[in-house]
């Protein structure tokens, strides 16, 4: 498993309006998915950031992609209108078997 995010920055008067993009994004993905792979999407807001947004994309696939999947980059992509968008890779830590070591 592994996840995409995708966060955002508004611009200063865009914050409501990217938070509904946000959440209208999260939702059609979830409903109109046609991959299994895709296991959940998760929109949230940053508590003590004033329109800082993120969209999570996680993954049942057992590699990867290196840049994300063609959904998380078109996303990236089409929030810009909205101010600065970070989009990352992250995968699990997986532990070693019989002992408590974190592969490296």
């Amino acid at each position: 498993m592994w996840m995409e995010t995708i966060r955002i920055q508004s611009a200063t008067g865009k914050e409501k309006v990217a938070e509904k993009e946000l959440m209208v994004l999260a939702r059609e993905i979830q409903e109109n998915t046609d991959s299994q792979k895709l296991g959940a999407v998760r929109a949230s807001r940053n508590t003590l950031v004033p329109g800082c947004f993120a969209l999570r994309l996680f993954w049942n696939t057992a590699e990867p992609r290196i840049r994300g999947s063609a959904l998380g980059m078109n996303i990236a992509q089409s929030l810009k209108v909205f101010g600065l968008v970070d989009h990352s890779i992250w995968i699990e830590n997986s532990k070693k078997q019989g002992g408590n070591d974190h592969e490296r």
